[in-house]
């Protein structure tokens, strides 16, 4: 999205968790019952449950809804929204995290504050790396971008939940059995990451437990614990998950999103797929190619 003074933007529930990463310039963000937070480049925002908000160029701007702003300035090939006007520009990269179901019911989602704000300044070096990374590839219409992006996205996602973590006032001995408290901890925190940085990876529960420092089965033990699930299942579900977004966004062979997820085989790969969306990868995509738009 792509802006100038005097706009606001106001967006419905998201239905899924959303997130607003600040690559050029400096708006405001609104939720209701909150005060107005000011964002500036580097600086995510991750809204867990997709509460409805404002973004806009001043506190106390107006707000035009998404749908009226997309039917006047419809979004470009690029994928990119340009509000036009004149001043200084505004770029913001949004996006969402695909979840079959409401947020609200999500085992993480619903744990996590209304919204989770990383400034950019404060973020680790690593965070700051997939920030800048993200919004190139996501404003610069280069090949492979969308794919870039979409892995950056889940890696993303797990370095802003883990520097909300790093300074949030919770008791991780009280908290519930979840991710959350997963990533908490130095060596499976560590496992979650590399799972998600590098799905396509032949990983096994002795590789992982390798990589992390920890003997088989005390990884294996710690891991389900923490997690509620084993290693590869876990596994599973980041690459089938990577794998519908692929399937839904792209017009890549079956047999390559396997391979691109981690899968030896497109026999193995449908199978995988169907166990845990309980539909094979090319049915999900005409299914998902035939809802309607904004769906």
């Amino acid at each position: 999205m792509t802006n100038r003074p005097g706009w606001g933007c106001g967006l419905e529930r998201l239905g899924t968790a959303g997130f607003h990463l600040i690559a050029e310039g400096t708006c405001w963000l609104r939720v209701a019952e909150q005060p107005p937070r000011q964002l500036v480049p580097g600086d995510v925002v991750l809204l867990p449950q997709g509460e409805p908000h404002h973004l806009a160029g001043s506190p106390e701007q107006a707000a035009v809804p998404y749908a009226e702003l997309e039917a006047a300035h419809p979004v470009g090939r690029d994928g990119i929204l340009d509000l036009g006007g004149h001043g200084p520009v505004v770029r913001i990269v949004c996006g969402k995290f695909d979840y079959d179901h409401d947020a609200s019911q999500h085992p993480v989602l619903s744990a996590l504050p209304t919204v989770i704000h990383v400034p950019g300044m404060s973020a680790d070096p690593e965070l700051q790396g997939i920030i800048r990374l993200l919004a190139v590839e996501s404003t610069q219409e280069r090949p492979g971008s969308r794919a870039v992006a979409a892995r950056l996205t889940d890696v993303l996602f797990v370095q802003v939940i883990r520097a909300w973590l790093d300074t949030a006032d919770t008791d991780p001995q009280s908290a519930p059995q979840s991710w959350l408290t997963a990533l908490r901890d130095p060596r499976i925190g560590a496992a979650l990451s590399l799972m998600h940085e590098r799905p396509q990876q032949p990983w096994t529960v002795e590789s992982l437990a390798h990589d992390v420092a920890m003997s088989r089965p005390a990884f294996a033990r710690q891991f389900k614990q923490l997690v509620g699930v084993s290693p590869l299942a876990y596994l599973s579900r980041v690459r089938i998950t990577l794998a519908a977004r692929l399937l839904r966004d792209t017009n890549r062979l079956v047999s390559d999103i396997g391979e691109a997820v981690g899968y030896t085989s497109e026999f193995t790969f449908s199978r995988a797929f169907a166990r845990e969306r309980g539909l094979p990868p090319g049915r999900y995509r005409r299914e998902a190619i035939a809802q309607p738009a904004g769906t």
